[in-house]
């Protein structure tokens, strides 16, 4: 699964990475006394945050706007063995909004956020010629919900890079991209359309820089890469479901695999000290 590949690797990287800042934070004190002395600007604090995001999810893996997933039986309105139809939009990369709430400890975070931001998304199929045709145009919501370890380096003045890795939780919810259909009619007849939601989970790996203007209060961005995969898809049939390829340029594992650069700008404000 390309998805276990990438999320080992960078899992790999970020170990090795965090292993080797041990030596940074050891120039970060001195002896007195036989002990040790932070020379941290931040010793400690808990904090939220506000930000401004730019999400995404690759249209170059799974989320192409070209593929779809069948599901069987489902059950709507009293009638049995229809089956639904999922196609799986394309999504823009869009603004959006994130809040975070974290306590540090020396070089070290801990944090929760949630993300939010709307989409168009889209699906596509081709002409004769072979070109690129929009069949669908609709909106979509892409959230997230992230728990991440972050350290942070040079912790003896007020700015101060940092790495993070932790996990995910997304959802993306697309309008009218599912519908139900009665395969005992010919031509199938489609006996609902509605919205869908994929979700599931994955890796996040970023580097940012925090400014501290005071111990209360700072600014901060940076860049992070989300790997997720989507193993999970609730549609007009209204129940949860595991993705079965519909055709071969469909992931044949049951997920969709997605993964985006994402960035965020914003402040956090201390609220002890």
């Amino acid at each position: 699964m390309r998805l276990n590949r990438i999320a080992f690797f960078a899992t790999l990287l970020s170990i090795l990475c965090l292993g080797a800042s041990f030596k940074v934070w050891a120039d970060d004190e001195i002896e007195t006394y036989g002990m040790p002395e932070s020379h941290d600007f931040i010793k400690h604090r808990s904090y939220i945050g506000f930000f401004g995001t730019s999400a995404d999810i690759d249209n170059n893996n799974d989320f192409s706007g070209y593929n779809g997933y069948i599901f069987g039986p489902v059950t709507v309105s009293g009638a049995i063995s229809n089956y639904e139809l999922d196609f799986v939009p394309a999504i823009n990369r869009n603004f959006g909004f994130a809040g975070v709430a974290g306590h540090r400890e020396g070089p070290w975070a801990m944090e929760v956020s949630y993300w939010y931001s709307n989409h168009t998304a889209s699906l596509y199929s081709t002409d004769a010629t072979g070109n690129p045709v929009t069949v669908l145009s609709t909106t979509g919501v892409l959230t997230t919900l992230n728990f991440d370890l972050k350290r942070y380096f040079f912790t003896n003045i007020p700015t101060q890079p940092f790495i993070d890795l932790g996990m995910n939780l997304a959802f993306l919810s697309s309008h009218n991209t599912s519908m139900v259909l009665n395969p005992n009619v010919n031509p199938n007849t489609v006996v609902g359309i509605g919205d869908q939601t994929e979700s599931g989970f994955g890796l996040n790996l970023g580097a940012g820089l925090e400014i501290y203007l005071g111990d209360g209060f700072s600014l901060i961005g940076g860049a992070v890469q989300r790997f997720t995969s989507f193993a999970q898809s609730n549609g007009a049939g209204k129940v949860d479901l595991t993705p079965t390829p519909l055709n071969s340029a469909a992931n044949p594992t049951g997920a969709l695999e997605g993964n985006g650069i994402n960035f965020y700008v914003g402040t956090t404000v201390g609220f002890d000290e």
